[in-house]
Protein backbone atom coordinates (compact mmCIF):
# COMPACT_ATOMS: atom_id res chain seq x y z
CA UNK A 1 0.00 0.00 0.00
CA UNK A 2 1.54 3.65 -1.21
CA UNK A 3 -0.95 6.98 -1.53
CA UNK A 4 -0.39 10.22 -0.66
CA UNK A 5 -3.18 12.07 0.40
CA UNK A 6 -3.94 15.98 1.67
CA UNK A 7 -3.89 16.11 5.28
CA UNK A 8 -7.20 18.20 5.81
CA UNK A 9 -9.24 16.03 3.81
CA UNK A 10 -7.50 12.79 5.43
CA UNK A 11 -8.32 14.31 8.93
CA UNK A 12 -11.85 15.12 8.30
CA UNK A 13 -12.34 11.41 6.78
CA UNK A 14 -10.69 9.64 10.00
CA UNK A 15 -12.86 12.10 12.10
CA UNK A 16 -15.77 11.19 10.60
CA UNK A 17 -14.54 7.74 11.21
CA UNK A 18 -13.76 7.59 14.73
CA UNK A 19 -17.34 8.28 15.64
CA UNK A 20 -18.24 4.32 15.17
CA UNK A 21 -15.01 3.42 17.27
CA UNK A 22 -15.85 1.59 20.69
CA UNK A 23 -12.65 1.71 23.17
CA UNK A 24 -14.82 -1.54 24.92
CA UNK A 25 -14.81 -3.90 21.92
CA UNK A 26 -13.76 -7.18 22.75
CA UNK A 27 -12.61 -8.02 18.50
CA UNK A 28 -9.56 -5.89 18.33
CA UNK A 29 -9.69 -5.14 14.72
CA UNK A 30 -12.77 -3.37 15.69
CA UNK A 31 -10.40 -0.77 17.40
CA UNK A 32 -9.38 0.39 14.27
CA UNK A 33 -10.16 1.78 11.14
CA UNK A 34 -10.10 -0.45 7.45
CA UNK A 35 -8.31 1.54 5.11
CA UNK A 36 -8.72 0.18 1.37
CA UNK A 37 -6.92 1.40 -1.22
CA UNK A 38 -8.14 1.31 -4.39
CA UNK A 39 -6.49 2.14 -8.11
CA UNK A 40 -8.83 5.21 -7.71
CA UNK A 41 -9.85 5.24 -4.02
CA UNK A 42 -9.53 5.36 -0.50
CA UNK A 43 -12.31 3.64 1.77
CA UNK A 44 -12.20 4.06 5.14
CA UNK A 45 -14.70 1.95 7.19
CA UNK A 46 -15.36 1.57 11.33
CA UNK A 47 -17.63 -0.23 13.06
CA UNK A 48 -18.39 -1.15 16.62
CA UNK A 49 -21.35 -3.42 15.74
CA UNK A 50 -23.72 -1.29 16.27
CA UNK A 51 -22.98 1.50 14.26
CA UNK A 52 -21.16 1.38 10.88
CA UNK A 53 -19.56 4.30 8.87
CA UNK A 54 -18.11 4.08 5.64
CA UNK A 55 -16.68 7.03 3.98
CA UNK A 56 -14.29 7.48 0.14
CA UNK A 57 -12.42 9.48 -0.99
CA UNK A 58 -11.97 9.72 -4.73
CA UNK A 59 -9.21 10.12 -6.88
CA UNK A 60 -9.76 13.74 -8.59
CA UNK A 61 -8.56 16.40 -10.32
CA UNK A 62 -6.79 18.09 -7.38
CA UNK A 63 -4.03 15.68 -6.51
CA UNK A 64 -5.73 15.69 -3.36
CA UNK A 65 -5.42 11.70 -3.56
CA UNK A 66 -2.38 10.10 -5.20
CA UNK A 67 -2.16 6.36 -5.40
CA UNK A 68 0.96 4.34 -6.07
CA UNK A 69 0.18 1.01 -4.40
CA UNK A 70 -3.05 -0.73 -3.81
CA UNK A 71 -3.83 -2.74 -0.94
CA UNK A 72 -6.05 -2.77 2.32
CA UNK A 73 -5.37 -2.85 6.28
CA UNK A 74 -6.30 -2.02 9.25
CA UNK A 75 -4.91 1.06 11.81
CA UNK A 76 -5.80 1.20 15.18
CA UNK A 77 -8.08 4.71 15.01
CA UNK A 78 -6.37 6.54 17.98
CA UNK A 79 -3.00 6.16 16.46
CA UNK A 80 -3.76 7.16 13.40
CA UNK A 81 -5.60 9.92 14.20
CA UNK A 82 -3.01 11.85 16.31
CA UNK A 83 -0.19 10.71 14.16
CA UNK A 84 -2.42 12.67 11.23
CA UNK A 85 -3.39 15.41 13.37
CA UNK A 86 -0.09 16.10 14.22
CA UNK A 87 2.30 16.44 11.57
CA UNK A 88 2.90 19.74 10.16
CA UNK A 89 2.51 19.24 6.30
CA UNK A 90 -0.09 19.79 3.76
CA UNK A 91 0.20 16.30 2.63
CA UNK A 92 0.48 13.01 4.36
CA UNK A 93 2.02 10.08 2.76
CA UNK A 94 1.54 6.40 3.68
CA UNK A 95 2.95 3.18 2.97
CA UNK A 96 3.49 -0.69 4.27
CA UNK A 97 7.17 -1.14 4.27
CA UNK A 98 7.33 -4.57 6.06
CA UNK A 99 4.13 -6.87 6.14
CA UNK A 100 2.14 -4.97 8.46
CA UNK A 101 4.47 -2.60 9.40
CA UNK A 102 3.24 1.07 8.44
CA UNK A 103 5.32 4.46 7.59
CA UNK A 104 3.04 7.41 7.93
CA UNK A 105 5.89 11.10 7.30
CA UNK A 106 5.14 14.57 6.16
CA UNK A 107 7.54 17.23 6.36
CA UNK A 108 10.02 16.47 9.04
CA UNK A 109 8.38 14.07 10.71
CA UNK A 110 7.77 9.92 10.52
CA UNK A 111 6.02 7.67 12.50
CA UNK A 112 5.65 3.28 12.21
CA UNK A 113 3.04 1.41 13.67
CA UNK A 114 1.93 -1.83 13.28
CA UNK A 115 -1.36 -3.09 11.79
CA UNK A 116 -4.19 -5.25 11.38
CA UNK A 117 -4.34 -7.37 8.72
CA UNK A 118 -7.71 -6.82 6.70
CA UNK A 119 -8.65 -10.08 6.95
CA UNK A 120 -8.91 -10.03 10.58
CA UNK A 121 -11.80 -7.29 10.03
CA UNK A 122 -15.32 -8.32 10.32
CA UNK A 123 -17.20 -8.23 7.09
CA UNK A 124 -19.60 -5.49 6.73
CA UNK A 125 -22.97 -4.78 4.54
CA UNK A 126 -23.47 -1.50 3.63
CA UNK A 127 -26.34 -2.64 1.32
CA UNK A 128 -29.65 -0.29 1.29
CA UNK A 129 -32.13 -2.98 0.48
CA UNK A 130 -35.19 -0.25 1.11
CA UNK A 131 -37.15 0.15 -1.90
CA UNK A 132 -37.96 3.69 -0.72
CA UNK A 133 -35.19 5.78 0.46
CA UNK A 134 -36.43 9.18 1.32
CA UNK A 135 -34.84 12.48 1.13
CA UNK A 136 -34.95 15.15 4.05
CA UNK A 137 -33.01 18.63 4.39
CA UNK A 138 -30.34 18.44 7.46
CA UNK A 139 -31.70 21.21 8.69
CA UNK A 140 -35.12 19.44 9.23
CA UNK A 141 -33.58 16.21 10.35
CA UNK A 142 -31.07 17.58 13.26
CA UNK A 143 -34.13 20.21 14.46
CA UNK A 144 -35.87 16.71 14.51
CA UNK A 145 -32.88 15.25 16.81
CA UNK A 146 -32.57 18.84 18.75
CA UNK A 147 -36.39 19.30 19.94
CA UNK A 148 -36.66 15.12 20.88
CA UNK A 149 -33.49 13.08 22.24
CA UNK A 150 -32.39 15.11 24.80
CA UNK A 151 -36.17 13.61 26.80
CA UNK A 152 -34.55 10.13 25.95
CA UNK A 153 -34.09 7.94 28.78
CA UNK A 154 -30.16 7.39 30.04
CA UNK A 155 -30.72 3.95 31.94
CA UNK A 156 -31.03 0.31 30.16
CA UNK A 157 -33.83 -1.05 32.51
CA UNK A 158 -35.99 -0.29 29.21
CA UNK A 159 -33.65 0.19 26.09
CA UNK A 160 -36.36 1.08 24.02
CA UNK A 161 -36.51 4.03 25.65
CA UNK A 162 -32.99 5.02 24.92
CA UNK A 163 -34.13 5.66 21.59
CA UNK A 164 -35.89 8.37 19.33
CA UNK A 165 -39.23 6.79 18.14
CA UNK A 166 -39.73 7.89 13.47
CA UNK A 167 -43.08 6.80 12.64
CA UNK A 168 -44.27 7.44 9.25
CA UNK A 169 -47.86 7.31 7.65
CA UNK A 170 -49.92 9.89 5.63
CA UNK A 171 -47.17 11.66 4.65
CA UNK A 172 -45.87 12.62 8.06
CA UNK A 173 -43.27 11.78 10.30
CA UNK A 174 -43.47 11.71 13.79
CA UNK A 175 -40.52 11.51 16.33
CA UNK A 176 -41.38 10.59 19.75
CA UNK A 177 -39.12 10.41 22.77
CA UNK A 178 -39.19 9.26 26.44
CA UNK A 179 -38.11 8.58 29.88
CA UNK A 180 -42.02 7.74 30.95
CA UNK A 181 -41.65 11.08 33.03
CA UNK A 182 -40.95 13.41 30.07
CA UNK A 183 -42.20 13.36 26.54
CA UNK A 184 -41.08 14.93 23.69
CA UNK A 185 -43.15 15.01 20.18
CA UNK A 186 -42.92 16.21 17.33
CA UNK A 187 -44.79 16.03 13.50
CA UNK A 188 -43.26 17.46 10.64
CA UNK A 189 -44.86 17.17 6.82
CA UNK A 190 -42.94 14.94 4.53
CA UNK A 191 -43.48 14.93 0.74
CA UNK A 192 -42.97 11.03 0.54
CA UNK A 193 -46.00 8.27 1.39
CA UNK A 194 -44.05 6.03 3.86
CA UNK A 195 -44.82 3.71 6.64
CA UNK A 196 -43.04 2.32 8.82
CA UNK A 197 -42.50 2.61 13.07
CA UNK A 198 -38.74 2.50 13.83
CA UNK A 199 -36.69 3.68 17.03
CA UNK A 200 -33.04 4.53 16.66
CA UNK A 201 -30.60 4.53 20.10
CA UNK A 202 -30.12 8.44 20.39
CA UNK A 203 -26.60 8.24 20.82
CA UNK A 204 -25.92 7.14 17.51
CA UNK A 205 -28.35 10.13 16.40
CA UNK A 206 -26.22 12.52 17.90
CA UNK A 207 -23.21 11.39 16.08
CA UNK A 208 -25.40 11.64 12.56
CA UNK A 209 -26.61 14.93 13.73
CA UNK A 210 -23.01 16.32 13.86
CA UNK A 211 -21.82 14.12 10.89
CA UNK A 212 -24.19 15.84 8.48
CA UNK A 213 -24.87 19.35 9.80
CA UNK A 214 -22.50 20.58 6.75
CA UNK A 215 -24.42 18.55 4.28
CA UNK A 216 -27.94 20.14 2.08
CA UNK A 217 -29.66 16.80 2.42
CA UNK A 218 -29.60 13.26 4.10
CA UNK A 219 -31.04 10.76 2.33
CA UNK A 220 -32.59 7.57 4.58
CA UNK A 221 -33.28 3.98 4.17
CA UNK A 222 -35.06 1.92 5.76
CA UNK A 223 -33.85 -1.99 6.76
CA UNK A 224 -35.70 -4.75 9.20
CA UNK A 225 -33.09 -4.30 11.36
CA UNK A 226 -31.40 -1.21 10.78
CA UNK A 227 -31.40 2.44 9.10
CA UNK A 228 -28.92 4.02 6.67
CA UNK A 229 -28.01 7.47 6.26
CA UNK A 230 -26.56 8.55 3.18
CA UNK A 231 -24.57 11.86 2.45
CA UNK A 232 -21.96 12.62 -0.29
CA UNK A 233 -19.76 9.82 -0.21
CA UNK A 234 -20.52 8.21 3.06
CA UNK A 235 -23.02 6.04 4.39
CA UNK A 236 -23.60 5.20 8.15
CA UNK A 237 -25.61 2.49 9.16
CA UNK A 238 -27.21 1.79 12.90
CA UNK A 239 -29.17 -0.55 14.32
CA UNK A 240 -31.97 -0.52 15.00
CA UNK A 241 -33.89 -1.47 19.06
CA UNK A 242 -36.25 -4.11 18.87
CA UNK A 243 -38.61 -4.30 21.20
CA UNK A 244 -42.05 -2.20 20.79
CA UNK A 245 -42.30 1.83 21.69
CA UNK A 246 -45.17 2.58 23.56
CA UNK A 247 -47.91 4.58 22.57
CA UNK A 248 -47.29 7.93 23.61
CA UNK A 249 -50.23 9.53 21.91
CA UNK A 250 -52.55 8.08 24.68
CA UNK A 251 -50.39 10.18 27.46
CA UNK A 252 -51.15 14.00 25.62
CA UNK A 253 -54.45 15.16 27.64
CA UNK A 254 -57.43 16.12 25.63
CA UNK A 255 -58.70 19.26 27.51
CA UNK A 256 -57.18 21.47 30.53
CA UNK A 257 -58.45 23.79 33.08
CA UNK A 258 -55.65 25.74 33.07
CA UNK A 259 -53.33 27.94 30.24
CA UNK A 260 -50.26 29.89 31.20
CA UNK A 261 -48.15 32.12 28.67
CA UNK A 262 -45.07 33.30 30.16
CA UNK A 263 -41.70 34.86 29.07
CA UNK A 264 -39.19 31.91 28.00
CA UNK A 265 -36.23 33.87 28.77
CA UNK A 266 -37.57 34.69 31.97
CA UNK A 267 -38.63 31.22 32.86
CA UNK A 268 -35.76 29.68 31.98
CA UNK A 269 -33.47 31.81 34.25
CA UNK A 270 -34.94 31.58 37.09
CA UNK A 271 -35.01 28.15 36.68
CA UNK A 272 -31.31 28.08 36.18
CA UNK A 273 -30.63 29.99 39.42
CA UNK A 274 -32.41 27.19 41.34
CA UNK A 275 -30.27 23.84 40.06
CA UNK A 276 -28.21 23.96 42.06
CA UNK A 277 -30.86 23.07 44.98
CA UNK A 278 -31.25 19.82 45.18
CA UNK A 279 -32.79 16.68 47.38
CA UNK A 280 -32.18 13.42 46.54
CA UNK A 281 -30.34 14.66 44.01
CA UNK A 282 -33.01 16.26 42.12
CA UNK A 283 -33.98 19.71 41.49
CA UNK A 284 -37.83 20.38 42.39
CA UNK A 285 -39.36 23.52 41.57
CA UNK A 286 -42.87 24.52 43.02
CA UNK A 287 -45.01 26.54 41.34
CA UNK A 288 -47.99 28.37 42.70
CA UNK A 289 -49.93 29.99 39.22
CA UNK A 290 -52.03 32.68 39.15
CA UNK A 291 -53.63 35.51 36.83
CA UNK A 292 -50.99 37.89 38.14
CA UNK A 293 -47.90 35.91 38.93
CA UNK A 294 -45.88 32.72 38.97
CA UNK A 295 -44.18 31.76 42.47
CA UNK A 296 -41.67 29.43 42.14
CA UNK A 297 -39.67 28.07 44.85
CA UNK A 298 -37.53 25.34 45.67
CA UNK A 299 -36.02 24.06 49.24
CA UNK A 300 -33.72 20.92 50.21
CA UNK A 301 -32.80 19.37 53.54
CA UNK A 302 -30.24 21.23 54.17
CA UNK A 303 -32.10 24.63 54.77
CA UNK A 304 -31.42 26.24 51.23
CA UNK A 305 -33.88 27.45 49.68
CA UNK A 306 -35.26 30.28 47.18
CA UNK A 307 -37.73 32.06 45.68
CA UNK A 308 -38.72 33.84 42.40
CA UNK A 309 -41.80 35.84 41.46
CA UNK A 310 -42.47 36.10 37.93
CA UNK A 311 -45.17 38.28 35.83
CA UNK A 312 -47.34 36.57 33.72
CA UNK A 313 -48.13 37.01 30.61
CA UNK A 314 -51.63 35.68 30.53
CA UNK A 315 -53.19 32.97 32.75
CA UNK A 316 -57.04 31.71 32.48
CA UNK A 317 -58.49 29.11 35.25
CA UNK A 318 -58.30 28.82 38.72
CA UNK A 319 -54.88 29.50 40.66
CA UNK A 320 -53.05 26.16 41.11
CA UNK A 321 -50.09 24.36 42.79
CA UNK A 322 -48.02 22.42 40.83
CA UNK A 323 -44.26 20.64 41.47
CA UNK A 324 -42.13 19.37 38.66
CA UNK A 325 -38.31 18.95 37.76
CA UNK A 326 -36.92 22.25 37.10
CA UNK A 327 -34.37 20.37 34.37
CA UNK A 328 -37.65 18.59 32.59
CA UNK A 329 -39.24 22.04 32.11
CA UNK A 330 -36.23 23.60 31.39
CA UNK A 331 -35.27 21.59 28.63
CA UNK A 332 -38.64 21.86 27.27
CA UNK A 333 -38.65 25.56 27.11
CA UNK A 334 -35.86 25.41 25.61
CA UNK A 335 -36.71 23.08 22.77
CA UNK A 336 -39.43 25.17 21.90
CA UNK A 337 -37.29 27.62 21.04
CA UNK A 338 -39.80 30.67 21.03
CA UNK A 339 -39.69 33.89 23.19
CA UNK A 340 -43.16 32.81 25.08
CA UNK A 341 -44.45 29.67 25.74
CA UNK A 342 -48.04 28.14 26.71
CA UNK A 343 -48.34 25.69 29.66
CA UNK A 344 -51.55 23.63 29.75
CA UNK A 345 -52.42 22.13 32.69
CA UNK A 346 -55.36 19.62 33.89
CA UNK A 347 -54.86 19.86 37.22
CA UNK A 348 -51.51 19.49 39.85
CA UNK A 349 -50.86 15.92 39.94
CA UNK A 350 -51.63 15.24 35.83
CA UNK A 351 -48.78 15.84 32.94
CA UNK A 352 -49.05 19.24 31.61
CA UNK A 353 -47.64 20.25 28.08
CA UNK A 354 -45.55 23.06 26.84
CA UNK A 355 -46.12 24.23 23.50
CA UNK A 356 -46.12 27.22 21.14
CA UNK A 357 -48.71 29.42 21.07
CA UNK A 358 -51.00 27.71 18.51
CA UNK A 359 -48.38 25.41 17.51
CA UNK A 360 -49.45 21.82 18.08
CA UNK A 361 -46.02 20.60 15.68
CA UNK A 362 -43.62 20.40 18.87
CA UNK A 363 -44.82 19.25 22.14
CA UNK A 364 -43.40 18.75 25.27
CA UNK A 365 -44.73 16.94 28.31
CA UNK A 366 -44.03 16.60 31.82
CA UNK A 367 -44.88 14.92 34.33
CA UNK A 368 -45.91 16.21 37.72
CA UNK A 369 -44.18 15.30 41.18
CA UNK A 370 -45.79 14.84 44.32
CA UNK A 371 -44.85 17.55 46.62
CA UNK A 372 -45.57 18.15 50.92
CA UNK A 373 -46.21 21.95 52.21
Amino acid sequence: MNFKIAKKEFLDALTLSSKAISSTTPLPALSGIKITVTENSLILVSSDSNISIKTCINNNDNNTLIINEPDEIVIDSKYILEIVRKIDSDFISIETIDGNLIRIYGGNSEFKITGIPASDYPMISFDVRDNNPFKLETTLFNQIIDETAFACSDKETRPVLTGVNLKAADRKLYANATDSYRLASKTVDIDTDLNFNITVPSKYLASIYHSIENEKEVTIAIDRQKISFIFGNTIIDTRLLDDEFPDTSKLIPQSYNQKLKISSREMINAIDRTLFIKADGKNTIKMHIDENKLELTSSNQSGISSFEEIKVIGYEGNPLDISCSGKYLQDAIKAIGSDEVTINFSGELKPFVVKKEDDNSLIQLISPVRTYR
